[in-house]
C-alpha cells in the first residue's frame, strides 16, 4: 500500500492541512481559521495561532489515519510569505509576525534608497524597494524595537516558522527568501550589498535551500501533540504563490495564472530572470528549482468581497449558506454594477501602482444603487486591477491566450466570467480550486524522484482534472475597456492631488 503524503498550507486567514493520496487525490482536509490584527496600515498576526493551528490540523488528519489505517511517509509545508517573525535560538517568538500586508515600513524604504538605488535594488532581487517585503520590516523593527531586533536568533518567516517548529531547523527556501530583498535573485543567495544597504546582519538568516528539500524529520514534541511518525520526512515546498502556479500548470513559457484569494497574484513562468523597466511587475524564484516567475499583485481582493458581506449582509440568518445571497443579488445586478467604479486598495496598492497609502474607492455613487451593485463592483473592481497586470505580464513574455485561474472566488460563477470578460480572455477554472497544496505535493514527489519532472507530474496528478473554460462576451468587452479607463482617471487625479498623504497624515 502506499502510503500517503501531508500538506500543510499556512494561509493569512486560515491553514489548511490536507492528507493525500500518491494519486493526487485529497483524502480529508482540516482547516482552522485566525485572524490577522489590523491597525490602520499596520497588520499583525500572533504565531501562537500557527502554532496551535498546527498542532489542531495535524492532530485531526493523524485521528483521520489512525481510523483508517492510513500511514504516512512525507510533510510538505508552503506558505504565505514576506511576514516576518523574530525567535530566539529556542524558536521562542520574541513578537508578533508583521505580515505582508503590513504597510508600516514605508519610511524605512526611503531611508535605504539614500543608500542604493531603486534600480539597483529591483536588478538584484527582482522586486521593487517597498514596504510590502520582508527587509523593510526588518529594518523597522531594528529602529523601533531595539531590544527585540538585539535578542532576536533569526528572523523568519511564517512558513519557517513552520518548519521550526516540525524539526527544528532554521531554514528558508529560495522562493521566500526571494520576497526578503536581501536574495540576489541569479545567485540564490544572500546578497552583501544588499545586508549592508538595509543593515541588517546576516546571522539573523536562515540558511536558503532549494524548494523541495527535505529539511528533517518530525520533532519529539510534534509527535506528542499530534500521534504522527516520527519518521515522516518534512519537504519545504515554498511560497504558495509560486506552488500555485504548478498546480495550475504554470510551467512553460507563454502560461499564466491567476491565484485569488486574500489577495491576488498575477504570474507567469520565466527560463530566466525578467524585468520590466518601470519595476511595475516583480520576477521571483520559482518553486521550480532553477527558475522563475513573473509576478503582479493585490494585496486586498477576496477580502473585500468577504469584508462586504459581513458589513453589509448582518441581516442573514446565521442558517443562511456563506456567500449565497451576495452571489444572488450581483447576477441581479447589471454588468458594469449600473456604474459603480471601485478602488481595491483596501490596504494600499502593489502592482501596477505601488503605493503604499492608497485607499479603497466606491465612485459614481447614486440613490439609485443596490446592495448588490456594490458587490457586483467590488468583483469588477478587483478584475480590472487584475486586468492592467495582466497585460503589464503579457508585455514582457508575450502574448497569453488563457488564463488558469483558482482561489476561493472563482467558485462562483459570474466572477469568472467577469474576468473573461474583463481580461478578453478565455479563463479556465479546474473542478477544484484547490492549486497551492497540489503544487507542494507535486513539488515534493518530484524532489524525491517519483516523477522526472513537474510536467511528468502535473499530468499524472491533475492531467484529466475536470476544467470549465469561460470565454469573452464580446458585447461587454467595450463597456469593460471603459470602465477600466475610469479607474486609471480616478486613481491618477487622487494620487496626483496628494490626497492619500494628506489623510494618511491626518
Amino acid at each position: 500500500m502506499n502510503k500517503h503524503i501531508i500538506v500543510v498550507d499556512v494561509g493569512t486567514q486560515s491553514m489548511r492541512t490536507i492528507l493525500y493520496d500518491r494519486l493526487g487525490n485529497g483524502v480529508f482536509t482540516s482547516q482552522k481559521g485566525y485572524s490577522p490584527i489590523f491597525r490602520g496600515i499596520e497588520v499583525e498576526q500572533d504565531p501562537r495561532t500557527f502554532k496551535d493551528t498546527l498542532y489542531m490540523t495535524l492532530k485531526e488528519v493523524a485521528n483521520y489515519m489512525t481510523q483508517h489505517q492510513i500511514e504516512v511517509d512525507l510533510m510538505a509545508v508552503t506558505s504565505q510569505r514576506a511576514s516576518i517573525i523574530p525567535v530566539n535560538r529556542h524558536g521562542k517568538v520574541l513578537y508578533n509576525a508583521i505580515t505582508w500586508q503590513d504597510r508600516r515600513s514605508y519610511l524605512q524604504c526611503s531611508q535605504v534608497k539614500e543608500r542604493l538605488s531603486m534600480e539597483a535594488i529591483y536588478q538584484k532581487t527582482g522586486l521593487r524597494l517597498d514596504s510590502y517585503f520582508s527587509a523593510p520590516k526588518m529594518l523597522w523593527l531594528k529602529q523601533n524595537m531595539p531590544e527585540i531586533y538585539e535578542e532576536a536568533y533569526k528572523i523568519i518567516g511564517a512558513q519557517d516558522y513552520v518548519i521550526q517548529l516540525l524539526t527544528n531547523r532554521f531554514v528558508t527556501d529560495t522562493t521566500q527568501a526571494a520576497r526578503t530583498l536581501l536574495m540576489n535573485i541569479r545567485t540564490f543567495e544572500w546578497d552583501d550589498e544588499l545586508l549592508a544597504a538595509f543593515t541588517i546582519k546576516k546571522s539573523l538568516l536562515p540558511e536558503i535551500v532549494t524548494p523541495g528539500s527535505i529539511v528533517g524529520t518530525l520533532t519529539n514534541a510534534i509527535v506528542e501533540k499530534t500521534g504522527l511518525s516520527k519518521d515522516i520526512q518534512v519537504i519545504i515546498a515554498g511560497g504558495d504563490q509560486q506552488c500555485a502556479a504548478v498546480g495550475l500548470n504554470v510551467l512553460r513559457p507563454g502560461t499564466l495564472e491567476a491565484n485569488i484569494g486574500t489577495g491576488s497574484f498575477i504570474i507567469a513562468y520565466a527560463e530566466e530572470p525578467v524585468f520590466d523597466e518601470n519595476m511595475r511587475v516583480l520576477c521571483s524564484a520559482s518553486a521550480i528549482p532553477g527558475k522563475w516567475i513573473v509576478e503582479a499583485g493585490l494585496l486586498t481582493s477576496g477580502n473585500i468581497y468577504a469584508w462586504f458581506r459581513e458589513q453589509f449582509y448582518k441581516d442573514l440568518p446565521e442558517t443562511e449558506i456563506l456567500f449565497q445571497t451576495i452571489n444572488d443579488e450581483v447576477n441581479q445586478s447589471k454588468v458594469g454594477a449600473n456604474g459603480l467604479v471601485l478602488i481595491p486598495h483596501f490596504k494600499g496598492s502593489a502592482a501596477p501602482y505601488w503605493n503604499p497609502l492608497s485607499k479603497g474607492l466606491f465612485f459614481n455613487v447614486s440613490l439609485e444603487h443596490t446592495r448588490g451593485d456594490f458587490a457586483r463592483s467590488i468583483l469588477e473592481g478587483i478584475a480590472m486591477e487584475m486586468a492592467e497586470n495582466i497585460e503589464l505580464i503579457g508585455n514582457l513574455i508575450g502574448y497569453v491566450d488563457v488564463i488558469h485561474a483558482a482561489g476561493g472566488l472563482t467558485k462562483f460563477s459570474t466572477f469568472n466570467q467577469i474576468q473573461a470578460d474583463v481580461f478578453n480572455k478565455a479563463v479556465s477554472v479546474y473542478d477544484s480550486a484547490e492549486a497551492t497544496a497540489l503544487g507542494a505535493l507535486i513539488g515534493s514527489l518530484v524532489s524525491v524522484g517519483e516523477y522526472a519532472s513537474h510536467d511528468q507530474a502535473f499530468e499524472a496528478l491533475r492531467g484529466k482534472a475536470k476544467k470549465k473554460t469561460f470565454h469573452a462576451n464580446p458585447n461587454h468587452i467595450p463597456l469593460y475597456i471603459k470602465l477600466i479607463r475610469t479607474k486609471k482617471h480616478l486613481y491618477q487625479a487622487i494620487n496626483d492631488s496628494h490626497i492619500y498623504t494628506y489623510m494618511t497624515l491626518k
